[in-house]
């Protein structure tokens, strides 16, 4: 059985609309060629198939408007900017909003935000799945994108209303930026609730290195203290 995602707009015809992520495979991921001067030895991205995975499992949500993204370095703000004839009838529905800061703890925040503020693109799609399935909503992977969504999960079998996307400005502050409309904007992820139950196990490889490294490698495998933290005794001679 194919189970079914419905995205649903009030401007269905008008904007662009949810493909497969594949439809959004960059440009520049295409062009690669396979191998590094002809060799086979030398492969490329193009050659790793969790790579093509990840960039191709399942859909996008675009823009539904062009963004002007200026920056005020100085003052360390940030403006968006859709087209200035349209109204503000629209505005809880597309283009950007600022998302309250205050909910969001410095420490939690992304380390690569060039104005450390967090917004909001505003999504006139709403998601529905069938019952039992949620939706995992993420920067689209393996794209070079100049903003980076806070993830999270919706149960979109139940939630009613339209998923806005918080984000963290990446771009750099000195280049004025235009999103365009049909960009990729959010991928999403459908996937079956379920319980887990993990564990771990000993597995018995056939290690190419003698038991040894085994030992090296339980000693090393931090920096710094090694020696000292695992085995060194305190000594006094007085």
């Amino acid at each position: 059985m194919t189970n079914k995602i419905i995205f649903s707009s009030p401007f269905k015809g008008v904007v662009s609309e949810p493909k497969p992520s594949l439809v959004h495979v960059p440009k520049a991921y295409k062009d690669l060629e396979l191998f590094v001067g002809g060799s086979e030895t030398n492969a490329t991205v193009k050659r790793c198939v969790p790579f093509l995975d990840a960039l191709t499992t399942g859909y996008i949500i675009p823009f539904p408007v062009d963004i002007e993204v200026s920056v005020d370095e100085k003052e360390q703000q940030i403006n968006f900017s859709a087209h200035p004839m349209l109204s503000n009838d629209f505005s809880d529905l597309i283009g950007v909003a600022e998302h309250g800061s205050f909910q969001m703890p410095s420490n939690l925040r992304n380390p690569k935000r060039t104005i450390d503020s967090v917004f909001k693109f505003l999504c006139p799609w709403t998601v529905k799945t069938p019952p039992g399935y949620s939706c995992l909503f993420v920067t689209p992977m393996n794209h070079v994108l100049p903003f980076d969504l806070i993830s999270g999960v919706i149960d979109t079998d139940t939630f009613p209303l339209s998923t806005h996307f918080p984000f963290y400005w990446t771009g750099k502050l000195e280049q004025r930026t235009v999103i365009k409309e049909g960009s990729p904007m959010a991928m999403v992820f459908p996937f079956k609730r379920e319980s887990w139950k993990m564990e771990t196990k000993l597995c018995n490889l056939n290690l190419a290195g003698p038991k040894k490294d085994l030992m090296f490698l339980d000693i090393f495998k931090t920096i710094a203290n090694s020696y000292k933290n695992r085995f060194w005794s305190k000594k006094s001679y007085k």
